[in-house]
């Protein structure tokens, strides 16, 4: 490496690691705010009694709110940049908490959840792209199952931390603080964050590592393309599937309705429900930080095709057992499904990277963010509400066939899941982009 080379890789290691950790952080407001409101909403509902109804529809409100906006969020990503991006919507964040904080009754309350659902829906995008101009494509997955498994901490933040401060000064002044910290975040990303190395007089990572660049659409046609563009690659279409199989388990069962499973079929109560459920939250962790070391030695789509055979083995393990299944086989099951699910999703992600042009990164992961949340979450979650009020005929407790019966509808989705995988496994037109990526990445 000649000494030029060798100052512009050294500058570039000084400017790649504080972004990261900034990006990190911004995603980290990702988690911790959609875990808040089990901690808040007992106070929630006492300070502005509210309703099971009206909690519910605040809740309701920051899902679909969320999944909507990645699409859009994630092509404007792509045309003002990162950089900007990501400041927005920090300075956005900011203003959603001192908006829910003050809310004196249920509409400003739910206008401030909307706000922050806006405001977060793009922390994993802009991670993504800054993450992917700032490191080599060899240092790529493991930077991004360290960005997701780090990130995934927020949600531990916004539980027992969380709960700590607001029995010190309440929830009002526990959003303040978060708010406040939005604004601090945005002012250190807009002066520190950069969308390319060249804005700093510095050539790529690949390039000053001399790793050739990844084999992808053409740069000038890239740069054009839009949402327009992502749907018509069938590509996209199979991941979506794969990813729909990959999460919809997590999404249906441990995102919505386990509590009530776990308190209908074994009459847990909250204390056995809550000690069994944090195992799904420590198994994101972990899946998460799995993913990108799994990709780096077995490349992107051997680690998609085994982490969705896994997902449904670990599902039929308790479909075996539905009303059977002990305290501590539980606990090993909510792990492998939060580990498993964000193992597969994470993976998702690095493939993208690998196989799209990073000038449209974040209109692909938008959609598949928006689509996977709205048919994993939203409609998925609608119709295990619909077979179990069909199984049981509305009354409680319900049985456990009602749930037996739910399970299935995962399990198609986890077949379908393993076949696209397959697909993009063996079939040299869906693999060709990523396995160029691959190989220069085992010869790194």
């Amino acid at each position: 490496m000649d000494m030029n080379k060798q100052k512009m890789l050294t500058k570039l290691k000084r400017h790649q690691w504080p972004m990261y950790i900034i990006v990190i952080l911004a995603y980290m407001l990702t988690l911790f705010h959609r875990m808040t409101p089990g901690i808040m909403g007992p106070d929630l509902m006492k300070d502005l009694q509210l309703t099971a109804i009206t909690f519910g529809f605040m809740g309701l409100a920051y899902t679909w709110v969320y999944a909507i906006a990645q699409a859009p969020v994630g092509t404007l990503m792509d045309k003002i940049g990162a950089r900007k991006g990501i400041t927005a919507l920090l300075i956005l964040g900011g203003i959603g908490g001192f908006v829910f904080a003050g809310a004196q009754g249920f509409t400003m309350l739910v206008i401030g959840r909307v706000i922050l659902a806006l405001a977060v829906s793009g922390f994993l995008i802009g991670g993504a792209k800054i993450t992917s101009a700032w490191f080599t494509s060899a240092q790529y997955p493991l930077l991004w199952g360290l960005f997701m498994g780090l990130g995934a901490l927020g949600s531990v933040v916004g539980t027992a931390p969380l709960g700590q401060l607001m029995d010190t000064v309440g929830w009002r002044p526990a959003m303040v603080f978060v708010a406040i910290f939005s604004f601090v975040l945005a002012v250190v990303a807009f002066l520190f964050l950069r969308d390319k190395p060249g804005e700093k007089g510095l050539l790529t990572p690949d390039e000053l590592a001399g790793i050739a660049p990844i084999a992808t659409d053409d740069a000038a046609n890239a740069e054009q393309a839009g949402i327009g563009t992502v749907l018509k690659s069938p590509l996209l279409w199979l991941v979506f599937l794969l990813s729909l199989g990959g999460n919809s388990h997590a999404q249906c069962f441990g995102g919505m309705w386990e509590g009530v499973y776990l308190a209908n079929v074994f009459g847990f109560e909250k204390p056995m429900i809550g000690s069994i459920m944090v195992w799904y939250a420590w198994g994101i962790v972990v899946g998460c930080f799995l993913s990108g070391v799994i990709v780096k030695a077995l490349g992107s789509r051997k680690t998609m095709f085994y982490g969705v055979i896994l997902v449904a083995l670990n599902w039929i393990w308790l479909m075996t057992q539905p009303g059977t299944i002990g305290v501590t086989e539980l606990k090993v099951f909510n792990f492998f499904l939060g580990g498993l699910q964000m193992f597969v999703i994470s993976t998702t992600f690095i493939f993208c990277r690998e196989a799209f042009p990073v000038s449209y990164l974040g209109t692909t992961m938008g959609f598949l963010n928006t689509s996977v949340w709205v048919v994993a979450a939203g409609v998925g979650q609608q119709i295990w509400g619909l077979i179990i009020q069909s199984v049981s005929r509305g009354v409680t407790p319900y049985p456990v066939s009602a749930f037996t019966a739910c399970m299935w509808f995962n399990l198609i989705l986890s077949i379908i899941a393993i076949g696209c995988a397959w697909i993009l496994m063996t079939n040299k037109k869906y693999s060709a982009a990523s396995q160029t990526s691959t190989d220069e990445e085992k010869t790194a």
